[in-house]
């Protein structure tokens, strides 16, 4: 319980420090702010080899019933998630139908029909088992805009929810941050995850291509003794 408070502690410093440094525009040489859209990934890598593993959408294989093909098909596996894992995250640019690959299997990872689908995610072990999990932001709901941020176990490839918003103005995102502290105990703290309400834009009428705009701190995410929970924001 005092690691906890500890844990708590430090991540309401963490959303002060972020909420002081809000803003995602620069100025330009009038001396206006200019809009600066921060980009998700979007790519064609590893398409055909998602494609040749699920099989045809017309047959018996694990695209059957969806509308999949190699035009509106995007790798939009987050930077993070590239470089700590094998994991590779696809999605359709029409449809938002989004998957997972791991270990040559394809699975769900998150709903998708009406809302943007799969928008970024985060590696992390929060069970501690050794496999590593991801913190998932996604949005469905074509009657009421639905934002989930979840936790994607690797190993039983469930997914949890652990927070929604249905604002339709804003979705939401989570961030991995550290405290930027000076000494070296508090420096080898692990990294938070806030999350923030976000704005959404849609590059060249591709669902799969997104960017956004952070709007503000909506709570943050810790884990315990292998159980993640997400705390909300005061006020």
């Amino acid at each position: 319980m005092k690691r906890l408070f500890s844990l708590l502690t430090v991540i309401l410093l963490l959303i002060l420090l972020c909420a002081c440094n809000e803003g995602t525009g620069e100025v330009g040489s009038d001396g206006q702010k200019e809009e600066v859209h921060n980009p998700t990934v979007c790519t064609k890598d590893g398409v055909d080899e998602f494609l040749a593993i699920a099989g045809s959408p017309e047959g018996e294989g694990l695209l059957s019933g969806y509308s999949i093909t190699r035009d509106n098909l995007y790798n939009v596996t987050p930077e993070a998630v590239s470089r700590m894992t094998d994991y590779k995250i696809f999605k359709a640019s029409d449809s938002c139908a989004s998957f997972i690959l791991i270990d040559g299997e394809i699975h769900p990872i998150c709903e998708y029909f009406g809302g943007y689908g799969f928008v970024s995610a985060h590696p992390c072990d929060y069970d501690e088992d050794g496999v590593t999990d991801l913190i998932v932001s996604s949005s469905f709901g074509s009657g009421i805009h639905t934002s989930v941020v979840s936790a994607f176990n690797g190993a039983t490839k469930e997914s949890k929810t652990l927070c929604t918003n249905g604002d339709r103005e804003h979705d939401m995102i989570v961030l991995a941050q550290s405290p930027s502290f000076s000494s070296v105990e508090m420096s080898e703290l692990p990294i938070y995850y806030v999350v923030y309400l976000v704005e959404i834009h849609v590059n060249d009428g591709n669902l799969a291509n997104l960017s956004y705009d952070l709007s503000e701190p909506f709570g943050s995410i810790i884990w315990e003794n292998g159980e993640i929970l997400y705390i909300p924001n005061e006020g």
